[in-house]
């Protein structure tokens, strides 16, 4: 691993042990299914759109309330995602509705699709995602996320790429 690319990776899980603390995690939620769209290389000149579907599973992991996650995304240039993780969603209220923050980590089998989106490098990148969620009534959430994928160094090739998304949850 290059110098360059443990300071990324340790940015990451910064990120993930200052966001445990922030609130309580939200141990009523259901399992949610979750659509979303919107950019993969976001902050490059080569930016494509992507969509795809996340699972959140309602059984927590840990004392920290960790919940199994798995996904696919896809870009318009035919590369995909399916991968796996844990997610943990932390209420800014008491409430039941309003502002959450939510994260979550992960491996995942990437494919590229030969377009112009970036090549990552590798077929196992980590996904590493936070977010702000709004919860309605109907338990219903809406929400705005920012992820990035890494091979972490796995393969002399580590472009990493970033996603914003835009994310409407079910729960089931």
């Amino acid at each position: 691993m290059t110098l360059g690319s443990w300071k990324s990776y340790f940015a990451s899980l910064s990120l993930c042990a200052l966001l445990l603390p922030i609130g309580p995690a939200l141990a009523e939620d259901s399992a949610y299914g979750k659509v979303f769209i919107g950019t993969v290389d976001s902050f490059r000149d080569n930016q494509d759109s992507q969509y795809g579907f996340e699972v959140q599973f309602e059984q927590g992991l840990t004392r920290y309330d960790f919940k199994p996650v798995a996904g696919l995304l896809r870009t318009r240039d035919a590369s995909h995602y399916l991968y796996t993780g844990v997610s943990r969603t932390s209420a800014f209220t008491n409430s039941g509705t309003g502002l959450s923050l939510t994260f979550s980590f992960g491996p995942g089998i990437y494919l590229h699709g030969d377009g112009e989106d970036t090549d990552l490098g590798y077929w196992l990148e980590f996904r590493t995602s936070a977010g702000l969620l709004w919860t309605f009534a109907d338990d219903t959430r809406i929400g705005v996320h920012f992820a990035h994928l890494s091979n972490a160094s796995l393969a002399q090739t580590n472009p990493g790429t970033e996603l914003l998304t835009v994310t409407y949850e079910l729960p089931f």
